[in-house]
Parts: C-alpha cells; structure tokens; sequence
C-alpha cells in the first residue's frame, strides 16, 4: 500500500492556487444527505508562487509493527509525539543548478509538540509539510482541527484523505482566505472546487477550525463550523490514510500550531 509519496503533482496545485481563485469552479449544487457530527464531548470550545523546477523528498518510515492505535480519537497534544503512528513528508522546490551539496537544497523547518500544541515551523519558501496518519486506511471519515498561526500571514493549512496508491483528495485553504478542493489522480489531476472563504480569521494569534469530511463521493470543507464547499466525486471510493498539511509561500518564517485535532467516524 505503501509508496513514496508523488508530490509532484502540487505543481498543478501551484497553478491553480496562484490563478483559478478568482474565476473557480462552483461546487455541486444538487442537494445531498446531511453528514452525521461527531461525538465532540471531549472537545475543546469551538471557538505568486515561483515556479517549481526542481523537487527533494524524503522517504517515508516503514510501517510500524502491530496496529493498537485508535482509528477515531481526540489528540490535545499534550503527552509524547506519536511517532510510531504518524510519519512525515515534504516537498521542496528550488531554483534550477542548485546542486545537493548547497545548503540551499535542504529545507529549514521542524516539526515539535510543545505546550499543548503541535508546531509547524518553515523557514524555507515553497516548502509543503505533510504529516500523516499510518496505523488505518479511512473511506469515510471527518477530520476537524485547530490552527492558530503565529508567524506571517501566508500560509496554507490544509488536509488530505483516501491516499492510495493511485491518488487522494486535498482540501487546500490559504492564509489570504481562499480554499481548493482537489483530486491527484495517476492519469491527470483535478479542482473540483475554488472559491473564498468568508468566514476564516485573519492575522497572528487568530484560531480557526477546519473541517474535513469524505464521505461515499462527497467531499465537505467548513472553517469554523461554516459550510464552505460541497461537491462530489467517484474516482478515488477506496480507503486510504487521512493527514494535515502546513506549506508556506515566497514569505518566512511560517510559525502555525495545531492546538488539537480529531478524527471522527461517521455513521
């Protein structure tokens, strides 16, 4: 099941992101059934992209031995990281001719659960951080989490579901207040939905919600319990691994903590 990830298909991301915004696609329309909520009583309160030439990777970890990992849990990321649960990708452009050997060719950042809080910290443009849950494979699942920013205002925050070995969804959302909702497919790639978000919380030290839901072939995004896109597909009904994103864009240092985070069965 397992593969190394193929980031190069955020290259369309890219595009897309720098130019469909503002002449996107509606979503599907056509009325659909209410997806269930969660249990939430552990919960907390709710409260121009360069051009990408050349990409560096890394490998992911070998799955771990035996799978007494929760499938649906609350994590308020106050004990050890879960390292044996969850594993971590990036994909990371630079310039052309700079060779392995130039600093310039790894990225800056980390990765560290500290007071509470899951922190992203990116201090190398075009960076994208994918950190994934391994122990289960979903096809129909909701994931909420929180996210308060602490570095400059441009970001993405975003989430992904039923990564297989022939593609998944993303749910991609802008520190500047717009979202895309895309398919990475083995035989070509697709936005099925872009817009505006008008309800997300703009500047440092603000919190937002996500949410993210998949479910048969509808696909749900909402940021702080608003509804922001709906829409449907039938290419990827297979379950894969779900995870979140943190990338950043032409400005450092991204500074974003997840304050929590939850996946939610759905019934």
């Amino acid at each position: 099941m397992r593969r190394k990830w193929h980031i190069l298909f955020l290259i369309f991301a890219l595009v897309t992101l720098a130019c469909g915004f503002f002449g996107g696609k509606e979503a599907d329309d056509e009325a659909l059934p209410e997806v269930p909520q969660p249990d939430n009583s552990q919960s907390k309160p709710e409260v121009e992209q360069a051009p990408a030439v050349e990409e560096s990777a890394v490998e992911a970890p070998a799955p771990s031995s035996g799978n007494n990992a929760p499938k649906f849990f609350m994590d308020e990321f106050d004990g050890d990281m879960m390292d044996a649960n969850w594993f971590e990708e990036y994909s990371y452009f630079v310039d052309d001719g700079v060779e392995e050997d130039d600093p310039e060719y790894t990225p800056s950042y980390s990765i560290e659960q500290r007071r509470g809080a899951l922190r992203f910290e990116i201090n190398s443009p075009y960076l994208y951080l994918y950190r994934v849950y391994e122990p289960h494979l979903y096809d129909e699942v909701r994931i909420d989490f929180e996210v308060e920013n602490k570095g400059v205002n441009t970001n993405n925050v975003g989430a992904i579901c039923r990564y297989t070995d022939y593609g998944w969804y993303e749910f991609i959302t802008t520190s500047g207040g717009y979202y895309s909702i895309m398919r990475y497919y083995e035989d070509g790639n697709k936005e099925l939905a872009t817009g505006g978000i008008s309800s997300i919380r703009f500047g440092e030290d603000k919190k937002n919600v996500y949410t993210m839901i998949c479910t048969g072939r509808t696909l749900i995004l909402e940021v702080n319990g608003v509804q922001v896109a709906r829409v449907k597909d039938e290419e990827i009904p297979d379950a894969g691994y779900v995870g979140i994103n943190i990338s950043s864009e032409n400005v450092v240092p991204v500074q974003v903590e997840v304050n929590w985070l939850q996946i939610s069965q759905l019934e």
